[in-house]
């Protein structure tokens, strides 16, 4: 019977403890992680060096920093009349606008940790989520104040006495001791048993990431960074404070104008964006030649294809390659794509500064270069673990025996390999989605490369289709967009060329678009029922 199969690394093994693992990157960085402050102390040192730069754009109207760090001294001051103290987990359900990243930061200064909470999210999962993370304050609009569960109390920032009170509130900094290991963050991902789970995000993963953006690509003042991505997906925290800690300017969209490739467009045009962090999805849907002033794209969420790498690439524009769990921070892995190397696909790359990768085999002994194993990251973006699950905390954070005493690894159950030539990771797939089918592993983004390089294919994905009927057997389906795609035999034909028969989809679906889901990544459950 064809079956979905995975290596099994279910159970972690111990690691083994070389005096010098050969494949292990650490590669560190000019400014010494420790002296910076945490996020939110950042911001307010560019309000101090720069007050009357831009900190947020958003439908014309622009929040100096000036004006964004005073308004959170004083929305600050309440929550800590209403109790927020060191690591008090506070609510934030917000459309978007300047009153989003206002509350997380407010919520930083106070001393809390911000909970992001999607609007269109159901309500009974926004009121696990409040119970799960122990949140008994939320911060929200008087139009989504209905949806927050009556266990927990708002501060509604647009209600007339709320705002009037705020305004008479002196502008002064809390000046809460902070230090970079104390909870920023808590970040909600789907659970394998059906239930949520909450990761804890400390200052540090993010302080250490947003300042190597800054280094890696010069972002400061003058640039401007699109805040893209739903709140609730961690790539939202680079966009947020990757401009806001380095004196950038945060440009915010409204929801439909985010999801429309042509506002899009226009937004990003007119503002002048020149920094983004898009998920491989997004790329098909634009044209790079509409957005001249872009010079910085990171891309992630899932594999980025060397035919929108190349298309995506300029002499003016930077396409890096980024990686990362929400375990590690957002990021942890990285790559500029250099369409002259002539890679098959673009390479996740080495550790950032202050990281480390480390690719195991099943009995937890590194691998050498060329081989494949799971990755596993330590290092300063490695979080505190799942909040009130130390069984899964326990098998999913290992010891580190290459860090301090104490410090562990996160097994990222994503499989990888070192390239022969030290260029680089390459990144296979997870191992708990391997396809085996009649017997023979599939990688469905080898397949989807493959189709990608013809001229009529705009976009592809590739799944295992299993249908309901009992008896059926299981289906590799091709789902393609474009606007010259050839018929289903014609389509195998160029596969075929290319792949061994047992790669070839059975199935070829044309569809105008790839779904999309609010965070950026291809729905499959809606490709499923197509």
């Amino acid at each position: 019977m064809p079956t979905t199969e995975a290596t099994d690394l279910t159970e972690p093994a111990p690691l083994a403890d070389p005096t010098g693992p050969e494949h292990l990157t650490d590669p560190g960085g000019p400014e010494d992680l420790h002296a910076l402050p945490c996020l939110h102390e950042r911001v307010a040192r560019w309000a101090a060096r720069t007050p009357d730069a831009p900190a947020l754009r958003f439908e014309g109207a622009t929040w100096t920093y000036a004006e964004l760090d005073g308004r959170a001294n004083r929305l600050a001051a309440h929550l800590r009349r209403l109790g927020v103290g060191r690591e008090s987990v506070v609510g934030v359900l917000m459309e978007r606008g300047p009153h989003l990243p206002l509350a997380m930061l407010a919520v930083l200064k106070a001393g809390g940790a911000y909970l992001p909470m999607d609007p269109e999210q159901p309500a009974d999962r926004l009121g696990y989520l409040l119970r799960d993370a122990g949140c008994e304050l939320v911060v929200t609009s008087t139009a989504l104040a209905a949806r927050v569960p009556d266990e927990a109390a708002v501060v509604c920032l647009d209600d007339p006495y709320t705002a009037d009170m705020l305004a008479a509130l002196p502008d002064v900094d809390p000046g809460l001791p902070a230090r970079q290991d104390q909870l920023a963050y808590v970040i909600y991902t789907s659970g394998s048993t059906g239930r949520p789970k909450g990761t804890l995000v400390p200052h540090r993963g993010a302080v250490n990431l947003t300042a190597h953006m800054a280094r890696q690509f010069t972002i400061g003042p003058g640039d401007r960074w699109l805040q893209f991505t739903n709140p609730c997906f961690d790539v939202h925290v680079l966009e947020v404070f990757g401009a806001l800690t380095n004196g950038a300017t945060l440009v915010q969209g409204s929801a439909l104008t985010l999801l429309d490739p042509r506002a899009l467009t226009a937004l990003m045009s007119s503002e002048g964006v020149s920094v983004v962090s898009f998920t491989t999805a997004i790329l098909p849907l634009l044209d790079p030649a509409d957005l001249p002033a872009l010079r910085v794209l990171n891309v992630g969420g899932e594999q980025l294809s060397r035919f929108q790498a190349d298309r995506w690439s300029s002499p003016e524009r930077i396409v890096n390659n980024q990686y990362g769990p929400t375990e590690v921070t957002v990021a942890c892995t990285e790559q500029r794509h250099d369409p002259a190397a002539g890679v098959p696909k673009p390479l996740i790359g080495e550790a950032m500064p202050n990281l480390r990768a480390l690719v195991v085999s099943p009995d937890g002994e590194p691998v050498p270069a060329g081989e494949y194993g799971e990755l596993l990251m330590g290092g300063a973006g490695v979080v505190r673990g799942y909040l009130d699950r130390p069984g899964l905390t326990a098998l999913k954070f290992v010891p580190d025996p290459f860090g301090a005493h104490g410090e562990r690894l996160y097994r990222t159950g994503d499989l990888v390999r070192w390239m022969p030539d030290g260029t680089g990771l390459e990144f296979a797939g997870r191992i708990d989605t391997q396809i085996k089918l009649h017997g023979h592993r599939i990688e469905p983004g080898e397949v989807e490369e493959v189709l990608l390089s013809h001229p009529g294919v705009k976009d592809a994905v590739v799944d295992l289709h299993r249908p309901s009927e009992e008896g059926s057997e299981p289906v590799l389906v091709a789902y393609v967009t474009g606007p010259d795609v050839p018929g289903t035999a014609a389509v195998q034909a160029y596969l075929g060329e290319v792949l061994p028969l047992y790669m070839v989809p059975g199935r070829v679906v044309v569809l105008d678009e790839i779904p999309l889901t609010r965070n950026g990544k291809v729905d499959r459950r809606a490709l499923a029922a197509v």
